[in-house]
């Protein structure tokens, strides 16, 4: 069973999403004040949090961050009217693993939700161990010990996202931030460098477990 804590003012989403999640072995704990929902995680055990921004007390991401540093394993969904990208920016910067905008189907959002909880238990029984290494001098990125054959641009934009692990970072980061890439590249080239790096490390861009795609904005590293 999975247990979400939502944090939500309106009560016909909570009344909807109360009759709905349960038929997909899902838990719904809902709460309305900021406070009481700090009160619950320090008692309770929950595989993810489910938060709208427009909140009493306080803003949701400043709820977000506070979350995110005390439980940095814990994934959180943002729900919210808000739908301007810059707005999904300063939620992902905010730590925000998701971003949903109302109104959403629910069945979309018990998708993200069973996906990010199944990404944070891969990443779980990952984190005894580092996945890739850097090595800095030669320019040689290791995965499981093994070296990766990379071009300069593949070595470093993963290089960049891996020390930027569990930040969002912008196509416009990437570029101003390497030396293989120039100013005029295109976000296609960008992407298609990202895809490259995925085939070489095995990863499914679909159900990714190292490099996630943040659309609109750019990428981030989820792995341990």
């Amino acid at each position: 069973m999975i247990k979400v804590l939502m944090i939500e003012d309106d009560p016909e989403i909570t009344l909807l999403l109360e009759q709905y999640l349960p038929r997909y072995g899902m838990e719904l704990f809902s709460v309305v004040l900021p406070s009481v929902a700090i009160e619950k995680l320090q008692v309770e055990h929950y595989d993810l949090v489910l938060l709208d921004l427009g909140l009493p007390e306080m803003d949701g991401l400043e709820l977000c961050k506070m979350i995110k540093k005390t439980y940095p394993s814990l994934p959180v969904i943002i729900s919210t009217a808000r739908a301007d990208v810059g707005d999904k920016v300063v939620a992902f910067d905010s730590g925000a693993d998701d971003y949903v905008s109302k109104p959403y189907e629910p069945r979309e959002l018990v998708a993200r939700i069973q996906a990010l909880v199944k990404r944070y238990s891969r990443f779980m029984e990952r984190q005894e161990r580092e996945v890739f290494g850097i090595d800095s001098v030669s320019m040689q990125i290791y995965m499981d010990g093994e070296p990766l054959d990379l071009t300069l641009a593949e070595y470093e934009i993963f290089s960049l996202l891996l020390t930027k692990k569990h930040q969002v970072v912008s196509r416009e980061f990437i570029v101003n931030s390497t030396n293989a890439i120039g100013w005029e590249s295109s976000d296609r080239s960008i992407d298609v460098i990202i895809s490259r790096i995925r085939h070489k490390i095995g990863d499914d861009p679909k159900n990714p477990s190292f490099i996630k795609s943040v659309r609109g904005v750019g990428y981030k590293y989820i792995g341990p």
